[in-house]
């Protein structure tokens, strides 16, 4: 149990009264530098073993981005006619709004006209038709002149926001229909609002703006170093900030790399696909980043004893004894780390109780060195 305790007859230990056992020749070395643990005490603290093993490993570069929209969907409201304002179904900026949603509804005379002569078009339509439906001859090229005319004003009322739901309305009742509602042609978020009910508009002014939030990007930014590692197609991890348990994926484009003069910054940009509305923008999202890939000898990350003197892990040898040894890292993954020197493939290394381990290591080898100098 007390390695450390070394004397030239045979005897008991002084600590635990065990009795000494000879060491073999050649041995002294290594239970001078080692700790022998037996099974139990292992068992105790919980000691657990990995193998150092030859994998592909990636540089993982994590950091913070910030969540926004995408500036190819968005939408600018403005009227297409002029009128007033009956109701504004808009609260205030970040209100989602679904495709189909009323955004306002106006009361336009302009609007109102256009309705005027379509229904006149229809009217002239079905009288020259008849009763029984049959063209007459000498009406056809009238006829044809009238669905023409009704084509292009069924257009200019589509044009001016009318849906298609409300026009079969209106075909269906001959009646004009006073207060038109606009709907919002796409899902999304309100970004601006700048009218009030009431307010006369007219199509130079805008109404709202809203933009889609199905894509969305997420903007990084890095330090040189880590710029200098990343390649195309590096595989990205994205965590939200609203719903932590929400991943998603991208891929790495250069195209969208760009350096900041002041800051020495680079700023990439991810597209992510945001159906469930996990990314809202203005938030920020966790960024993973798996670059540099390669082949190499790897251990857990948790196996690994970082100090001010340099890196150090615990290795496991025969007979329950467990040496501290030198290592040079490299690059570092989520979960584990390269080793560029001071380990074999194969070896064990301690995963869990290490620091205790490394502890007793570091007692005895103080001991050693005050015993060597007496």
């Amino acid at each position: 149990m007390h390695p450390q305790i070394l004397q030239d007859h045979p005897g008991n230990c002084p600590i635990c009264n065990m009795t000494l056992v000879k060491v073999a020749k050649g041995k002294t070395k290594l239970h001078s530098e080692a700790v022998h643990v037996d099974s139990l005490a292992q068992q105790k603290i919980g000691v657990k073993l990995a193998t150092a093993t030859t994998a592909t490993i990636a540089q993982s570069i994590r950091s913070f981005a910030t969540v926004t929209a995408d500036e190819s969907k968005v939408v600018s409201v403005n009227p297409k006619v002029e009128g007033w304002l009956r109701k504004v179904a808009i609260q205030g900026i970040g209100q989602p709004v679904r495709q189909g949603q009323v955004l306002y509804e106006i009361y336009s005379p302009e609007l109102q006209q256009r309705q005027r002569e379509y229904i006149d078009l229809l009217t002239r339509k079905d009288g020259l038709l008849g009763d029984s439906m049959t063209v007459v001859s000498s009406n056809a090229a009238m006829i044809g002149s009238l669905a023409k005319e009704k084509f292009r004003a069924r257009a200019r009322l589509l044009a001016a926001d009318m849906s298609e739901d409300l026009i079969t309305l209106l075909e269906q009742s001959r009646r004009v229909i006073d207060v038109v509602p606009v709907r919002a042609v796409h899902s999304g978020t309100i970004t601006a609002l700048s009218v009030h009910e009431g307010n006369y508009v007219n199509p130079m002014q805008q109404i709202c703006s809203y933009v889609g939030t199905d894509t969305v990007w997420a903007e990084v930014s890095l330090l040189p170093d880590q710029a200098n590692l990343i390649r195309n197609g590096d595989r990205v991890t994205v965590r939200s900030s609203v719903d932590n348990g929400h991943l998603e994926y991208a891929r790495v484009s250069m195209d969208t790399l760009q350096f900041d003069p002041v800051s020495r910054t680079a700023k990439l940009r991810f597209a992510l696909r945001n159906d469930r509305g996990n990314f809202r923008p203005g938030a920020y999202a966790e960024v993973s980043i798996e670059a540099a890939k390669r082949k190499a000898l790897q251990i857990p990350r948790d196996a690994l004893i970082r100090t001010g003197q340099g890196d150090f892990v615990v290795v496991a040898e025969p007979d329950n004894h467990f040496r501290r040894v030198k290592v040079t890292r490299g690059i570092e993954s989520a979960d584990n780390v390269s080793i560029l020197a001071g380990l074999a493939e194969g070896s064990k290394v301690v995963a869990n109780g290490q620091f205790l381990l490394d502890g007793a290591a570091s007692m005895q080898a103080l001991q050693a060195r005050l015993e060597s100098r007496l």
